[in-house]
């Protein structure tokens, strides 16, 4: 409805409307057929002195239903008359959007309560008839009464109140904020309002973040909302805040038994340096560990290593915890790994002879590197080689990774196979070498970004004698669990890592380079996820006849933390607060899931309420359970619990790390940003003075459509008291006959 209302329209629309009674009357007189009859001049000539009269008074119709027309599509365009209250109606409609993400629980008196503060001044403006909504800048579907507890409602003083104190109450959420997708609901909910005067009150701490980097189209939709907005900073007494940014696993083999290695990632976002108290570790739910953080200084991060012990399989939950500032929020961060009871892979080559036997073997080093840790045949990483053309003998769902190591060319079955393997969860590495042929990769595969390879393959090449035949491992810079192993070994020893020979790799959409070459930044090692699985492709060959990297150090940590990666999935246990998330299970699917929170530092489970959850099966002996948003409002380690209450999985929920950024857009930077637009004013002192000074205008709809009723029942009136006057006293066939005509006229 909001398109119709442009002026453009409703004037054509309101000049149709005229022009009705004026072609209607037209079209009456052109229509009227004269017959000359002699007896009739009789009557012609007793007419002539009443036509004058007769004609004024239809004028007079005709000008009182043109104007009711006319009114009536003024009335539509709901027009405002500013800087006249003295007439008109004066009802507001308007809308309070307040920032309730966790930025806001900063400080002492936190952000939010100053915000709500704020929220009760500018209702307070509001009247009774006036339209009221109130909505929160959170994460939640716009249908959530928690988003929207009131919506275009007539103005309630202890309505509001309620809302407003039971916000305080609860407090920010632990939601990131969500002001760029909350901008389009704003003009929907504007676009609502049927008010002379319209209103959006945005209330926020504007955070930098947020603010500073809001989109051309998100200013834009500002712009085009037919309302005056007010955005009204709140702040706290300062922008010092600490926080976990990032707990993640590094390193170890997650297998069985061992050693796994954490980083903790600690930031100071103020602006002065800042003594950061002590760091706590804490393994499944319990204080394994505390160390002093020190000084850390203002705008700068520092890295804390844990090592936790395991001895058995199953979900190990990692927490990290600092000491409580002004924003207790971020203070914690969690984790969680699974441990494995063993590893099964598959090896594969075209001239697979002796194994370990014969270094000539192309799996050789390979198997050396996977069956390093492995002490016993039950534990560890149980490794089978089979000759590639024995492939498809092999029952694909009895082992966790698959290695095609200079495979010259899978059938197109073996490559369907492994698409089913690598989306129901298993993982598939592809070594280079000279049988490689790339066609027939291409065509098993496919080369589009729906293939389930990373990369289209290539040809092989070979380094030049400008670069010494030889090309050096460049130290890695991705994100990825192998690179950030690799990381932490010297430069030094890394670029001592030779390659000789390497297929092109061409990346395809959603994959991620791992490692790359010094001299021509080519791939090296670069993986994709695909379904519940992931595949990762290495350029050179997986022996020495390509390169000498089968015999450097780095080769061995290289494929261990493939495997760790590729079984256990580090990532997939982690969760966003408020945000779906999917995860794949090992067993038999259960009839129901429920989730219950874990107590972090604690043996009992804090007391909540969560729907059941729903599970589907992936294979016969696999499951997924999906959480949905509203399950997960809180950060914590969260136990995925069966209906006999025993435990099938665990997963750790964090905030957004982005929130813990706590500084605000300063007063020139946020005119900058949004004070260039014409509809929207920043107000800094008190909101509810201001609002009322600026508040002019008044809504004249209710008075043009009152016109427009009266106009109309007036030419009604009109039409009715002529036409009795002139048929008053006559009786003689002229007067008859002229009665009849306008009556008929007039009732047209």
């Amino acid at each position: 409805m909001s398109s119709l209302n442009l002026l453009s329209v409703w004037a054509t629309l309101a000049a149709i409307g005229v022009a009705v009674p004026i072609i209607i009357h037209l079209l009456y007189r052109k229509n009227r057929k004269e017959t000359d009859w002699a007896a009739m001049e009789l009557l012609r000539r007793a007419l002539v002195q009443r036509s004058g009269q007769i004609k004024l008074e239809d004028f007079i119709i005709l000008l009182l239903r043109c104007l009711t027309l006319l009114l009536l599509a003024a009335a539509l365009l709901r027009p405002v008359l500013t800087n006249k209250e003295f007439i008109g109606d004066s009802k507001v409609g308007m809308i309070v959007a307040i920032d309730d993400s966790m930025s806001m629980n900063h400080g002492a008196t936190t952000r939010f309560e100053n915000a709500i503060e704020a929220a009760r001044k500018v209702t307070g403006t509001a009247s009774p008839g006036d339209k009221i909504s109130i909505i929160f800048l959170n994460g939640k579907d716009i249908s959530d009464i928690g988003k929207v507890p009131l919506r275009s409602a007539d103005y309630d003083a202890n309505e509001v109140s309620k809302i407003l104190d039971q916000a305080k109450k609860n407090g920010a959420s632990n939601h990131q904020s969500n002001l760029e997708n909350s901008i389009p609901i704003l003009k929907e909910m504007a676009d609502e309002i049927k008010a002379g005067t319209k209103e959006i009150h945005i209330i926020t701490d504007a955070q930098q973040s947020d603010w500073n980097n809001l989109s051309s189209e998100a200013k834009g939709i500002l712009g085009d909302i037919s309302a005056s907005i007010y955005v009204i900073p709140v702040n706290s007494e300062n922008d010092d805040n600490r926080s976990v940014t990032s707990l993640q696993y590094v390193s170890g083999s997650l297998n069985n038994s061992g050693v796994a290695r954490f980083e903790a990632t600690i930031k100071n976002h103020g602006n002065n340096d800042a003594n950061s108290g002590d760091i706590e570790f804490y393994q499944d739910g319990n204080l394994v560990s505390r160390q002093p953080l020190g000084v850390i200084e203002s705008n700068s991060s520092k890295v804390i290593s844990f090592l936790a012990n395991y001895n058995k399989p199953g979900d190990l939950s990692i927490s990290a915890k600092i000491s409580k500032d002004n924003l207790s929020e971020d203070n914690l961060r969690h984790t969680v790994v699974n441990i494995r009871p063993n590893i099964r892979v598959l090896c594969a080559t075209d001239s697979a002879s002796d194994g370990l036997e014969n270094s000539t073997n192309g799996l050789f080093f390979l198997e050396n590197a996977l069956r390093l840790r492995s002490t016993d045949e039950g534990a560890g990483i149980q490794v089978t080689s089979v000759d590639s053309s024995d492939l498809t003998l092999e029952k694909f769902n009895e082992y966790d990774i698959i290695i095609l190591a200079n495979v010259s060319s899978p059938s197109v079955e073996i490559a369907e196979k492994l698409k089913t393997f690598t989306t129901n969860g298993g993982g598939l590495m592809i070594f280079a070498g000279d049988n490689i042929d790339q066609e027939k990769y291409g065509q098993a595969f496919g080369i589009t970004p729906e293939s389930i390879l990373p990369a289209v393959i290539g040809n092989k090449t070979t380094a030049s004698e400008e670069d010494n035949n030889q090309w050096t491992l460049a130290v890695p810079s991705s994100d990825h669990p192998i690179a950030r192993v690799l990381k932490l070994i010297p430069e030094d020893m890394i670029n001592g890592a030779k390659l000789n020979s390497v297929i092109e790799l061409k990346p395809l959409s959603g994959s991620q380079t791992i490692l790359k070459l010094v001299e021509n930044n080519a791939p090296l090692l670069i993986s994709k996820n695909t379904g519940e699985g992931s595949v990762t492709i290495c350029s050179t060959s997986a022996d020495r006849s390509w390169s000498d990297l089968a015999i450097h150090p780095i080769y061995t940590i290289m494929i261990q933390q493939a495997v760790t990666t590729t079984t256990s999935k580090p990532g997939s246990r982690l969760a966003m607060v408020h945000s779906p998330k999917n995860i794949s299970i090992e067993g038999i699917i259960p009839s129901n899931a429920k989730l219950q929170k874990n107590n972090i530092g604690g043996n009992d489970a804090e007391d909540i309420e969560t729907s059941k959850l729903d599970v589907s099966a992936i294979t016969n002996d696999s499951f997924k359970v999906e959480v949905k948003p509203e399950d997960i409002t809180d950060t914590g380690i969260y136990n995925i619990l069966d209906p006999q209450d025993s435990s099938l999985g665990i997963i750790a929920v964090n905030s957004d790390s982005a929130e813990s950024n706590v500084k605000v857009a300063a007063g020139d930077a946020l005119k900058e940003t949004i004070g260039t637009i014409n509809n929207v004013s920043i107000i800094v002192e008190s909101p509810d003075e201001a609002i009322l000074n600026k508040r002019t205008g008044s809504d004249l709809t209710s008075i043009l459509l009152m016109l427009s009723i009266i106009c109309f029942v007036l030419q009604s009136i009109l039409a009715k008291y002529f036409t009795n006057k002139i048929s008053k006293g006559e009786t003689d066939i002229a007067a008859s006959l002229q009665l009849s005509n306008v009556a008929a006229a007039r009732r047209t």
